[in-house]
């Protein structure tokens, strides 16, 4: 039986290792990453083949295409996942080298391998915030008010661009998690949340800071109904790949401190002004830098506070014939995320550090 060949890009990353895992059975993966697969990967994905490529290498990328074309036939679908991002607000070369040339040279390489369809990963985060009444869509602008979010958005004008020749469908993804948290402002709520009084109690602003989430198993999911739509897609859409709304910070909260106090209601939280918020928080980067620890929180969070992003999926669910799988949203999975951390400590820990340093390894 024909299997149609699929090159994915940041093959090997949070979200990328678990697609590739999904598909390999139904699919010819070519998978391309900057880092070598860890062994729990490769064993459960067996015929897949790996690449170890830079995407911002053009001549690489070409080569990876043409090894498809020579092992495959061709190259029917190309899930472009691959980009960096760090926690800071400064323009890096790195945005420019991977994010902007890296998609151009993805892209490039695509139309002349004949690909039928792009898959590009953008994120719900390449749209500011906007009122609560003004629900954001896929209709919505994207912005440049963070390095990452402009990357994000120079890269989903590079598909709509070249959309005539290379059919593409961009996914404004949510904050993904698994049942091991592994997203990193989620996992920093969690720390907060459980750490010991009077930490535990506290709430930067007021408490309506959200995001819409979406977890790792629907990502996989969502990628596979564009597959399998495709022949019925327009050669641009835009999709929104999350809950509908959003998750407030007092959700998780409650959610969190419930199952703690055993009383609902019982620990109100402390209100943290976010001038208070913002002095912490530098005081705290500040201090890991010293001890050379990693830090994924900057102060030009605070600038959030009380700003969450609210999503409309209807146009997505309609179009698409998907939505989250009842029973996956973040505060449904909270209870086994928080048994992880409870009963296997320094396993959840080891996994989101990993995650938050962008050295994710995939474990099933």
């Amino acid at each position: 039986m024909h299997k149609n060949a699929v090159i994915v890009t940041g093959a090997a990353g949070f979200i990328g290792s678990s697609i590739v895992a999904a598909l390999s059975n139904d699919y010819e993966i070519v998978a391309l990453d900057k880092r070598v697969p860890g062994e729990s990967l490769v064993s459960t994905a067996p015929s897949v083949r790996w690449l170890q490529i830079d995407i911002g290498d053009a001549a690489a990328v070409t080569q990876a295409f043409r090894y498809t074309q020579e092992h495959f036939g061709q190259v029917d679908f190309v899930i472009h996942l691959a980009a960096y991002y760090h926690f800071g607000n400064d323009w890096r070369p790195e945005y420019e080298e991977s994010n902007i040339h890296g998609t151009e040279n993805i892209i490039q390489a695509a139309i002349a391998g004949g690909a039928r369809r792009l898959i590009f990963a953008s994120s719900i985060a390449a749209m500011e915030p906007a009122p609560l009444d003004q629900p954001l869509t896929e209709n919505s602008a994207t912005s440049d008010y963070l390095p990452y979010a402009r990357s994000k958005s120079l890269g989903e004008e590079i598909v709509k661009r070249f959309a005539d020749q290379l059919p593409g469908i961009v996914l404004r993804i949510g904050g993904v998690f698994s049942d091991w948290c592994e997203l990193p402002p989620l996992f920093s709520l969690l720390r907060l949340w459980t750490a010991p009084l009077p930490f535990r109690a506290t709430m930067p602003g007021k408490g309506k800071s959200g995001l819409p989430y979406i977890h790792l198993s629907d990502v996989v999911n969502v990628v596979k109904s564009c597959l399998a739509n495709e022949h019925h897609l327009d050669s641009h859409e835009v999709f929104l790949a999350s809950q509908h709304g959003t998750v407030f910070h007092q959700d998780i909260y409650r959610a969190v401190l419930d199952p703690l106090s055993q009383k609902k209601g019982r620990l109100q939280p402390i209100r943290i002004p976010a001038s208070v918020a913002r002095s912490a928080l530098t005081a705290k980067v500040l201090l890991e830098k010293a001890l050379q620890k990693p830090s994924y929180q900057h102060p030009w969070m605070i600038d959030f506070i009380d700003r969450p992003w609210v999503v409309d999926t209807t146009g997505t669910r309609e179009k698409l014939g998907w939505q989250c799988t009842p029973g996956m949203g973040v505060l449904d999975r909270l209870p086994v995320i928080l048994h992880h951390y409870r009963t296997r400590r320094r396993d959840w820990m080891a996994r989101n550090n990993r995650r938050n340093t962008a050295q994710y390894e995939y474990l099933g």
